[in-house]
Formats: C-alpha cells, sequence, structure tokens
C-alpha cells in the first residue's frame, strides 16, 4: 500500500513540475527597440536580463513560446535591469509575474513603462513633468516629478520645495501650494489672486527602494552617526546632486524647502544638524520618539533653530504622534520659545494627515510672504516708524529671494490695522507714508477709514484734495459712495455747503456722471434750503437728461420738483 501511495505521490509530482509549452503576448509602449523575459528557471534565462528574446510581431506587440514549470515567476526588459518593464506605476513595487499552473490560452501582459522611459504625466490629476536624472551616489537613474508655477517665467526666479515620498505627498503640495499662490492680474496690472504666499517650484522625489532610503536610525550604541548606509546616500544625493541640477534646470532663489512624512519625516529633521544643509524651510508629519538620542539632539536644535520648521501629527496616529506631542507640550509650557518653529495637531491617521496639513504647512514655510500680522507689536517700540517697518518687511521677504515692491494693498493693510485698533497718530503716520510712494491708497479709502475712527482732520483733507483736483478714480469713488460724504458733511461736519460745492465741482469735472451729481446738488440745497437758483438748474438739468441710474429715479425727481 505505501509503495501504490509513493508511486501515486510520484506521478503527482512529475505532472505538478512538468513543463509544458506557454505562449506569452507582450504589449508595449510605442518605440520599443527589444524585449526579453527573465525569470526563476532555465526556459526563462534564469533571471539574466539580455538572454531570453522575443519575437516582434507588430510595433507594439511580441511573443514567446517557452516550456515552463510551474510555478514560473518572470519579468521583462529590453536587455538589462536599467530598463525594467512596468505593469503598474513606477512608483509602486513592481512585483514579479507568477504563473502557478498550466494554461491553454496565451498569457496576454501589458507593459506600460520602462525603468529607463517613465512617462507618468497621464497617470497624475495635476500638472507635474516627469524626468530622470543620473545619480553618482546611487549608481542609478532616479525619478523627479516637477511641477511650474502656472506663470513661470525664466526671468523671474521661484524659491523650491521638494517632497518626499512623491506617491503620497506631492499630489497635496502641489494643489495646494498652487492655490496658496494663485494670482490674478487685472487690466490694471494689480494682482487680485489670494497670493497667500509667492509663486514656487514643487519637486517630487521618488524612492527606487524606500526602505532602504528612509529607514530611520533608532539604535545609537555602536556610533553617533545620524544617517542609515541608505539615508545617508539620500542625504548625499539631495544636497550634492538634486538641488544643484534643479538650480541648475529652472530660475530659482536660494530658498529651498524640504517634506516628509513617517521615515523621511524622521530623516528630514536629521537634515538641519547638518553645517551644509540647503534647506532653509522643513516639513516634517509623523515622527515618533524610538531613539531617546534622536529626541534629545533635535530638541535641543529646535530650541535655536533658524530655518522654518514645521511639524504635525495626527492624534489618531497612534505610534507617531510621540514627538509632536512632547514638543507641543515643551511650547505650551514655555520650556523653549522659537518663533520659527511650528507644532501642530490634527484630527487625522497617519495617511489623513498630509492631506489635512499641507496648505498650513505651506502658510508656515512661507509666513513672511506679504504678512503684516506683526504691525502692532513692532509699532509698539519706542524707535518705530512706519518707513523703518517697511524696510524691515521687505528685508524679510528676501528670506525666499524675492525683492518685494511697497504696493497699494500693502499701505492699505497697515492702514486698516491701524484704524481697527483706533490708533489715529498711527493712521496718520502711515497715510503720510503712502502719500510718498508710487502706488499709494485711493483717497476715497483713506476717507473712508477716517470716518470710521473719526479722524476729522484726515477726513477732511480728502475732502479738499477732491474739491481741486480729482482723479478720474476719485470722481468715480466719489460717485459710488455719495451717501458717505453727505453723512459726513452733512450729519457730522454740520456742512451741508462744503457739500454743495463738492458736488458741483465733480459735476464741472466729469461728464459721465453728471446726472447723478446734478441730482445730489439739487437734493442736498432743497433738503437745506441753500443755493435754491441753482438747485432748480441742476432739478431742471436732471429732467431733461434722465436715464436709470443707481442714484434716483423719476418718482425722486417729481418729489423734488414738488418742493421748489
Amino acid at each position: 500500500m505505501k509503495i501504490i501511495f509513493a508511486l501515486l505521490a510520484s506521478c503527482f509530482f512529475l505532472l505538478a513540475t512538468a513543463q509544458q509549452k506557454t505562449t506569452l503576448r507582450v504589449t508595449t509602449p510605442p518605440g520599443t527597440d527589444a524585449v526579453y523575459v527573465t525569470g526563476n528557471q532555465e526556459a526563462l534565462g534564469n533571471w539574466q536580463p539580455d538572454k531570453i528574446k522575443l519575437q516582434q510581431i507588430s510595433d507594439t506587440e511580441w511573443e514567446i513560446a517557452l516550456a515552463l514549470n510551474f510555478p514560473a515567476e518572470f519579468k521583462f526588459t529590453r536587455g538589462s535591469w536599467q530598463t525594467e518593464g512596468y505593469r503598474v506605476p513606477f512608483w509602486e513595487e513592481n512585483k514579479n509575474i507568477r504563473i502557478t499552473h498550466p494554461v491553454a490560452e496565451q498569457v496576454h501582459i501589458k507593459i506600460t513603462s520602462w525603468n529607463d522611459r517613465k512617462d507618468g504625466e497621464e497617470r497624475f490629476s495635476f500638472p507635474v513633468r516627469i524626468q530622470q536624472h543620473y545619480s553618482t551616489v546611487f549608481n542609478a537613474q532616479r525619478t523627479i516629478a516637477v511641477s511650474l508655477p502656472k506663470n513661470y517665467n525664466t526671468a523671474t526666479n521661484y524659491p523650491v520645495v521638494y517632497v518626499l515620498d512623491a506617491p503620497g505627498l506631492l499630489k497635496p503640495f502641489v494643489l495646494s501650494l498652487d492655490l496658496l499662490s494663485e494670482k490674478f492680474i487685472g487690466s490694471d496690472g494689480i494682482d487680485y489672486g489670494r497670493d497667500n504666499i509667492p509663486e514656487v517650484i514643487t519637486v517630487g522625489v521618488f524612492h527606487t527602494d524606500r526602505g532602504y532610503e528612509t529607514k530611520p536610525k533608532f539604535n545609537y550604541t555602536t556610533d553617533s552617526t545620524l544617517l542609515l548606509e541608505g539615508a545617508e546616500k539620500l542625504r548625499q544625493y539631495l544636497f550634492y546632486e538634486l538641488v544643484p541640477y534643479i538650480n541648475q534646470q529652472y530660475a530659482t532663489t536660494a530658498y529651498q524647502a524640504i517634506v516628509g512624512h513617517s521615515n523621511t519625516g524622521h530623516f528630514v529633521l536629521n537634515l538641519p544638524l547638518y553645517s551644509d544643509n540647503p534647506f532653509k524651510g522643513i516639513v516634517s508629519f509623523s515622527v515618533n520618539t524610538e531613539s531617546d538620542y534622536f529626541v534629545q539632539k533635535v530638541s535641543n536644535f529646535l530650541r535655536q533653530a533658524p530655518e522654518q520648521i514645521f511639524i504635525g501629527y495626527g492624534t489618531l496616529d497612534n505610534g507617531f504622534n510621540e514627538l509632536g506631542e512632547l514638543l507641543a507640550a515643551d511650547l505650551q509650557n514655555k520650556r523653549f520659545v522659537n518663533t520659527n518653529l511650528s507644532v501642530q495637531s490634527f484630527e487625522a491617521s497617519h495617511n489623513q494627515l498630509p492631506v489635512l496639513a499641507a496648505s498650513t504647512a505651506a502658510k508656515h514655510l512661507f509666513r513672511f510672504y506679504k504678512n503684516h500680522t506683526n504691525f502692532m507689536d513692532a509699532s509698539a517700540a519706542s524707535s518705530f516708524s512706519v518707513a523703518g517697518y517697511f524696510d524691515a518687511y521687505v528685508e524679510a521677504n528676501k528670506l525666499y529671494g524675492i525683492d518685494l515692491n511697497i504696493t497699494t494693498d500693502d499701505l492699505f493693510t497697515v492702514a486698516e490695522i491701524a484704524m481697527k485698533a483706533k490708533k489715529i497718530h498711527l493712521f496718520r503716520e502711515v497715510i503720510q507714508y503712502s502719500s510718498q510712494q508710487k502706488q499709494r491708497i485711493l483717497n476715497h479709502l483713506i476717507f473712508w477709514m477716517a470716518t470710521e475712527i473719526n479722524d476729522q482732520q484726515t477726513a477732511d483733507s480728502i475732502v479738499q484734495l477732491l474739491l481741486t483736483a480729482p482723479s478720474e478714480e476719485d470722481i468715480y469713488l466719489t460717485h459710488a459712495n455719495l451717501p458717505q460724504y453727505d453723512n459726513y458733511l452733512c450729519n457730522v461736519k454740520r456742512s451741508p455747503a462744503t457739500l454743495l460745492r463738492l458736488a458741483e465741482h465733480m459735476f464741472r469735472s466729469t461728464k459721465q456722471f453728471q446726472l447723478e451729481f446734478a441730482y445730489f446738488f439739487a437734493r442736498t440745497a432743497y433738503t437745506h434750503s441753500l443755493e435754491l437758483k441753482a438747485a432748480r438748474k441742476y432739478l431742471d438739468y436732471c429732467k431733461k437728461n434722465f436715464r436709470e441710474n443707481r442714484i434716483f429715479t423719476r418718482e425722486d425727481l417729481n418729489r423734488l420738483d414738488q418742493r421748489k
């Protein structure tokens, strides 16, 4: 009985391992010059990438029939491992193709890209350029994705944000950076966009072997080097190859920032500890505290770090929120203070965190850009001057390699801050400084802010400007805001005669809005029983030239006519 069983088992083994002809039909991208199969047995070349060549049957189809043993595992190349074929997006693990048992029909396989010819643009739902360049550090081709600003111009230099773990981190950062920096330039040349940060170049870094390149070093008992072999190679690649390459290829400033998550989040926190670190901004998500040595080293550095550093952690990211919680507690309890450091929590799990935190992190990296939130604190200094404040503001933005001009928006922003704080003297200093600039605050906006804080001296000065030589913009804004001038001159200043002078002067200074100013003169005159002869003239003008407008109707004219 044992002999029969042994014979049966032997027959089963022979059947299971017997060779059988299997036809492989492979579809490749156009322009493929040769295709080889390589795998786990002699018929497949024993993993030699240039031994078993397929026959070409069309521009994009290749075929071979092989006597295979099962299970069979294999891949395709164009003759070397540097030209390995991918059936999945190139940033995903390209597993062996596996056939476990004989099949009667052809086996169809589609190669979507080659290792040296990665074409990833159509795989992304956001604009990037997939590029390759050779790394001497890794002795291999590296893949990066570059996203340029919509308004990219080689005559302008841009800060650069490098994003490690590109498959997961690149999309939220490209989209966040794009939205935060969005511009809309009107026909008047003014930027009406959000413009919360400058336009930036974003570079996504794909890892050939993420485990090798990014594994943190937790055991420092044998030596005190910060990084393991693979991570040290990644550091050298970034410092000495990728950053110089991007600076050579594109119009960049000296401001570079880098983003990492989990393993790469741990990695980027080590970079400022190197004296030749090129990154002035660091974003680190989801970092644990496996090593007391690392925590102490990083914590000591963060107390006085000159770089803009953002550390984000998820409240639902158990095991990867320890460093964030520790640093947040230190900052809250004022065990140290560093305004360059921001540590924030998000209600997020490990993979949710980068999506939720990307915009907040980006705003911290560029927190000095067009930022006037410190204006009131700065104004408290005994040596403060508005001119000195704006000099410092321009200098702070040079961190990003950007030379800013003081704009109308800058001036209005700080004037409004002073207005809301009801600091009349500070407000007047801003207005005085504005009057000396090429781009200055619009007269009507100054008038409006002055009336908000009852600064009659400034409001009166604007009225006097409007009574002398108003610009077309002044005329339009006065016409659009006549009720404000009516309220101020008649109710606050008790001077309707000044309002009549203003309306008459504007009437003579414009063709487009004469009808509205004529009505306003007539109404004010009849209301206050002033200059009634002139009022009748302007009322007749309105009746004769009436057209639909936003100031008055025919019924308004009839009511005034009855008061003559």
